[in-house]
């Protein structure tokens, strides 16, 4: 059966399908269309030749919520909260971007203060009303909301995580005053404490709302009007199926329920994919590097798994409390802008020139010499992308650059070309360092695993740069956010608050807790289709140090948990706490902050599997390529990628090309083909003897740990 992941980013929208039955895989890659990235995917599934008359189910990741909300283009939104607690968005925290700015302004809220209204209630801390909802005050504040012209409210209320009861009539009487007005409760996006990141949680998710609930239907409609239906007794055949930040999938209806939850799924997917391919190979411990046209997203995965954070800032102090993949991102891709600062320095990015105009190279209106130029110009790049469908000019691109950035330097073109290219790349390696340096971790014992369009063309240098011995580019690495797509599960993720130090802790108290999150996660997951037969469960707690303000996600080893169990949930905390920070607080009194449920339901997964060696194969260039280096111009080898067979090993400077992606193997660089044509890259290749299998590999890294 024929499934298809699309994931859409910034500059590119890329397909990957495959038949589990004849192993076909099919890709494609066309440029995103900004203003309706469903348009792009539609586009994406013709350039490939899918039918979706015989797809069983379509993946998608999308950045629409997150352009939303970094461009400031969400809907007009009203925020109803407590009495007195009306400025919560404004007075945020105490901590600054920059301390010593005295110029530093704090961030816009999403939401302004005249659309931020009071209604008179108070529940507790342990759910207790204290004062009953003033239900003619409430319709009162709702009614100026939507005559003031709002497209959704958000709900959060003091304690409401204790107990929603109030909020849930405040979604009732929304209904009643102003239908045709979504609204976004904190019980249900965020039902933990710290009432200004439950607050600015549920905010960005009403804020995203109506555009993302606008933009989903039509792409079920489009992708339903084209032949996606029902494939024999499936419950989940059919249908359309979103990415979400914290690496599962869930259904399309879900999504527009909370919205917020899409957030970051394109880079999610692209680091659940790297792991699943190192997995393969049997390497645990890798760095993933995405580089795509608009920013370069790095994670650290460590025994095979990535990490989760509960909390990450969509900007800067306007955080989005939401389980997602621990994905750092930089502002450095194949649309990275360069430009000269107000001291006379060459930079690269963060502004992009994304897809529209592009760079300049693209021929779409674009001024603003990027990264692209620069590889083009460099030689690296050829002058067509994604299969042909993008014409690049080169002559454009070298004018940009004489005219925007070598004369105002008093440069030569080709000085500011590898200058441009040598400046993004640090850009990139230092957020390869934020997952793994900068974290107490040897680069040497880890692997980096490139893909997106531009990693294959800057992922050596980087490794090199920071002494991590291999590289590690899959099939398809244009592509490997849409693979990755079809590479996880379903998941549904629920939380509450529990405030209790572990010493006083209640095991039947934490287990009735844990029960009712069980069934709010199962009746979620039954609402869209998966049957509770087919649900894996996990249990866990967010647990700190008393006194402290940050905590770390704990599994709870059994369920129904015991006091034995209870122990060993400490004894785990202060074992990661001191793996993580370096010490352990003797005198420290472990406290637990929230319960967590997880359930995960199977999909059929896509993995690699091993081709025919042949070892009569031999390697033969379709053409040479002049690359400008330091010391002049050098005449480089090109081969087609997939015409080498497993065993092959190429010695740098070599270029390899395929539809999606470009990938240069520098001079004092070696690069072996394994058997399931992953490009293993030796960034020093005095190191690499022999062509490497899946298990040599596997055994280097073992050893290199």
């Amino acid at each position: 059966m024929l499934r298809v992941g699309v994931d859409v980013g910034g500059t590119f929208t890329d397909l990957f399908a495959y038949d589990d039955e004849t192993g076909e895989v099919v890709s494609a890659k066309v440029l995103t269309t900004v203003e309706n990235q469903a348009v792009g995917v539609m586009q994406s599934i013709e350039a490939a030749g899918v039918s979706l008359a015989e797809v069983e189910y379509l993946a998608h990741g999308t950045t629409t919520g997150t352009n939303a909300l970094l461009e400031r283009r969400g809907a007009r939104t009203g925020l109803l909260t407590t009495e007195g607690f009306r400025d919560v968005l404004e007075i945020m925290r105490t901590d600054r971007q920059s301390g010593y700015d005295l110029q530093w302004v704090k961030p816009v809220p999403f939401v302004p203060r005249r659309y931020r209204l009071e209604v008179v209630e108070r529940v507790d801390k342990d759910g207790n009303v204290e004062v009953a909802l003033d239900e003619d005050a409430a319709r009162a504040a709702i009614a100026k909301l939507r005559d003031a012209g709002v497209e959704s409210i958000a709900v959060s209320l003091l304690f409401s995580y204790a107990n929603p009861a109030h909020e849930k009539r405040l979604a009732e009487l929304v209904e009643e005053v102003a239908p045709g007005v979504s609204v976004s409760l904190s019980s249900e996006i965020n039902a933990e404490y710290r009432e200004y990141e439950r607050t600015n949680t549920v905010v960005i998710d009403a804020y995203i709302k109506p555009t993302m609930v606008r933009y989903i239907r039509r792409l079920v409609e489009e992708a339903a009007g084209a032949g996606l239906s029902a494939k024999g007794s499936g419950g989940l055949s059919g249908r359309v199926f979103l990415m979400q930040g914290s690496g599962g999938l869930v259904t399309a209806e879900r999504a527009t329920e909370k919205p917020i939850s899409t957030l970051s799924s394109g880079p999610a997917a692209g680091a659940i994919a790297a792991a699943a391919i190192a997995a393969r190979l049997g390497i645990g411990d890798i760095v993933t590097f995405d580089v795509g046209g608009t920013s370069t997203d790095v994670a650290l995965i460590h025994d095979g798994k990535p990490y989760l954070n509960t909390q990450k800032q969509v900007e800067w102090g306007l955080p989005s409390r939401v389980p997602m993949l621990d994905v750092e991102s930089v502002g450095a891709g194949g649309g990275s802008i360069g430009w000269i600062d107000q001291g006379g320095a060459l930079k690269m990015g963060p502004q992009s020139g994304g897809s529209t105009p592009g760079p300049v190279c693209y021929g779409r209106g674009g001024t603003e010499p990027t990264l692209s130029d620069a590889l083009l110009l460099k030689g690296i790049l050829a002058d067509t992308l994604a299969d042909g469908r993008v014409r690049l000019d080169a002559e454009a691109a070298r004018r940009a650059v004489n005219e925007k950035l070598a004369q105002p330097l008093g440069l030569s073109v080709d000085r500011v070309v590898l200058g441009m290219i040598e400046i993004a790349q640090n850009n990139m390696a230092n957020a390869a360092r934020s997952v793994s340096i900068w974290k107490g971790l040897d680069p040497r014992d880890l692997t980096l695993v490139a893909f997106g369009g531009g990693g294959g063309m800057v992922a050596g240098a980087v490794a090199r740069s920071l002494s991590i011995p291999r590289v590690l580019v899959p099939p398809v690495p244009g592509n490997a956010c849409a693979m990755g797509l079809l590479m996880t599960n379903f998941q549904e993720d629920t939380a509450v608050a529990y405030l209790s130090r572990a010493d006083e802790t209640d095991v039947d108290e934490v287990n009735a807790r844990l029960d009712a999150l069980r069934e709010e996660t199962l009746e979620r997951l039954r609402a869209q289709g998966v049957e509770e037969s087919e649900a894996q469960l996990t249990y866990g707690a967010d647990v700190r140090y008393r006194g402290q303000v940050y905590e770390l996600r704990i599994p709870f080893p059994e369920f129904p948990i015991t006091q034995a169990s209870l122990n060993d949930l400490v004894r785990e905390f202060e074992d990661v706490y001191e793996s993580v920070y370096t010490i352990r607080l003797e005198q420290g009194v472990p406290e637990m902050v929230s319960l967590r449920v997880t359930a995960s339901a199977a999909l059929p997964r896509y993995e690699l599997v091993p081709k025919v060696r042949r070892p009569d194969a031999v390697a033969e260039p379709k053409g040479s390529r002049d690359v400008l280096e330091e010391d002049g111009t050098v005449s480089v080898d090109v081969y087609d990628r997939y015409t080498l067979a497993p065993g092959t090993r190429l010695e740098g400077p070599v270029i390899l090309e395929e539809p999606g992606s470009t990938i240069w193997i520098a001079a004092g660089m070696a690069c072996d083909v394994d058997e399931f044509e992953n490009l293993i890259i030796h960034t020093d290749a005095s190191g690499a003897t022999e062509p490497q299998t899946a298990a040599a590999v596997a055994a280097g890294a073992s050893e290199g740990s």
